[in-house]
């Protein structure tokens, strides 16, 4: 079988950087959880896989020393533009989470916006996670999250059905819908994306792919001891509330072994 890679096409997600921020923007309890968590560490912190900047731009109007690192050039520049408008001495980087070499340590890597899916086979976890290792101080901490694994979401759908309605950056309301593909072998699941809006009262579309990886808990604790890192905290909400099987995300916050 052949794996599931991020090289394939599923970053066309990210290719449109001011839509995005309108898409998915706003504040986010994600926020608090990783602001307090850098606080607590102290030391310089470097988001992996940030984007641009959702939560690396509030971080550092609280005056935590941030990092940025993405895969996607257009979401660095947008990043960028931001920060620099907000007069902040953020510094960013293209790289790949799996290879990349700042030629540092970190006393506080995170991953948030459920990244850590964005990994879709085991060569890629551990590559990933290998790579947090080398940039990651003695004694500091490494925090993500990601999806707990439901049956309802672990399923395929080929009937469209609506995600979300929101206002471009052209003023024009853009109404999205969805399919999904669900590979049980690969714990995979691919969406495909429809966006449809008027422009000029002429119709518009355009069509992206993504998929994300589910890893379920069990999998993942033994994931994270395989590579040498303690779990210090588990979580299933953002509010630190205990892991349950009702739970919707599973955060870890780890140091190495």
């Amino acid at each position: 079988m052949k794996p599931f890679t991020i090289e394939e096409d599923y970053l066309g997600e990210f290719m449109d950087p001011v839509n995005y921020d309108l898409e998915v923007g706003g504040e986010n309890p994600s926020h608090r959880f990783y602001a307090d968590l850098a606080k607590q560490i102290r030391g310089n912190v470097l988001e992996v896989a940030c984007g641009t900047g959702l939560v690396a731009i509030p971080l550092a109007l609280q005056g935590i020393p941030l990092t940025g690192m993405d895969i996607v050039p257009a979401m660095l520049t947008h990043a960028q533009k931001k920060s620099e408008a907000l007069n902040l001495s953020i510094r960013w980087f293209q790289g790949d989470a799996r290879n990349f070499n700042l030629n540092e340590q970190f006393n506080f890597i995170y991953m948030t916006g459920n990244a850590f899916q964005a990994f879709l086979n085991n060569a890629d976890q551990r590559d990933l996670l290998q790579n947090i290792r080398k940039h990651l101080a003695i004694g500091g901490v490494f925090a993500f999250e990601t999806r707990n694994p439901n049956w309802e979401e672990c399923s395929t759908d080929l009937n469209e059905t609506e995600w979300m309605t929101y206002t471009n950056d052209k003023g024009y309301s853009v109404r999205i819908t969805e399919t999904r593909v669900y590979d049980h072998v690969a714990q995979v699941l691919v969406y495909n994306l429809y966006r449809r809006w008027k422009e000029e009262n002429r119709g518009k579309e355009r069509a992206t792919r993504i998929a994300i990886r589910y890893t379920f808990p069990q999998e993942l604790n033994a994931l994270l001891e395989r590579n040498e890192f303690q779990i210090l905290h588990q979580y299933g909400n953002w509010d630190k509330s205990p892991l349950t099987k009702d739970s919707p995300i599973i955060i870890s916050v780890c140091k190495l072994v």
